[in-house]
């Protein structure tokens, strides 16, 4: 798993701030049927987005910095690009597998869904990992089993599922995602995902800060993104081309 959450970083009109009687006031509890309603409905819809981030990567008790830029369009594919002052990888997340090469060591893997999967316990596509870095839960709402978590500041959905627990934390107000959590209580791997600050753009709303905790038995990793999205619906391009003196190595 720590493999595959490191790949994930490596691969992520102002901003309505809750003001202090917001974070004061109560609200009302709902249904589990008509939370997953209004999150669904306050999704925000795009083709294509274009962002750069400021990654801090830390591991160990050692912390390294890396700039990002992540194209996605839509439902398609995602490419992106890693760098500190000259270029140093990039990644292709296509429907069908993810493709890597890093210019240092000159290697590349590319590897389908079905042996991410495997190695996370958790069924990974395209779309869960596009929903990752803008800010949407991760798995499907309405094809999973959820109840409510009891809380006096957030909505709180917990799957049903025993064998990988998922819990989404929602802002109460306008229900946007604040975490998101994976849980193997078979092989004790943990992803949380936290976002924050986030920004209107052209009338959608992106998070700008996210956070990554992957946590595993013998290693622990976590990743700050600072993003900024340059671009929302126009045209983009995705080169990609793994070099032929590269050689293949796996996860």
């Amino acid at each position: 798993m720590r493999k595959v959450l490191i790949f994930i970083p490596l691969l992520f009109l102002n901003c309505k701030v809750l003001t202090k009687v917001d974070t004061e006031r109560s609200f009302k509890k709902i249904s589990t049927k008509n939370l997953i309603k209004n999150v669904l409905e306050e999704e925000v819809s795009y083709n294509s987005l274009f962002i750069r981030s400021k990654a801090t990567i830390t591991e160990e008790g050692s912390s390294n910095q890396i700039n990002l830029s992540f194209r996605i369009k839509n439902s398609d594919k995602i490419l992106i690009s890693g760098s500190l002052l000259i270029p140093l990888f990039k990644a292709l997340i296509t429907k069908k597998e993810i493709a890597f090469y890093e210019k240092i060591k000159k290697t590349y893997y590319i590897e389908d869904y079905n042996t991410l999967t495997s190695i996370i316990n958790f069924k990974l596509s395209l779309n869960s990992l596009e929903k990752l870095f803008v800010g949407k839960p991760i798995g499907d709402l309405k094809e999973t089993r959820f109840f409510q978590l009891t809380d006096i500041q957030n909505y709180i959905l917990k799957s049903k599922n025993k064998k990988v627990q998922i819990t989404y934390v929602f802002n109460p107000f306008n229900y946007r995602l604040k975490e998101q959590k994976l849980y193997s209580p078979i092989s004790k791997n943990e992803l949380t995902v936290q976002y924050s600050n986030y920004k209107i753009i052209e009338g959608k709303s992106f998070p700008q800060k996210i956070i990554i905790i992957a946590k595993g038995k013998e290693r622990n990793l976590k990743v700050l993104l600072n993003s900024k999205i340059n671009r929302i619906d126009q045209e983009l391009t995705f080169p990609f081309e793994i070099p032929n003196d590269y050689k293949k190595t796996e996860l």
